[in-house]
């Protein structure tokens, strides 16, 4: 039986809630340089996720 391997996009454009995507951040299974805002609400929530996982780590340490 022949293999058919479809090949994988380097790049996907997915939607996700700003919830998952700041608890994401802040456990650190994304990373911000992983991520390109398409909008200014999701730059928003970026950079808001980015600045509060910096302050909760500046915290524990």
């Amino acid at each position: 039986m022949p293999s058919t391997h479809t090949p994988i996009p380097a790049k996907v454009k997915i939607e996700v809630s700003s919830a998952l995507l700041m608890q994401l951040i802040h456990q650190g299974q994304v990373k911000g340089n992983d991520c390109r805002c398409l909008d200014a609400n999701a730059k928003q929530v970026l950079w808001l996720s980015l600045l509060n996982s910096s302050i909760d780590c500046a915290e524990q340490n």
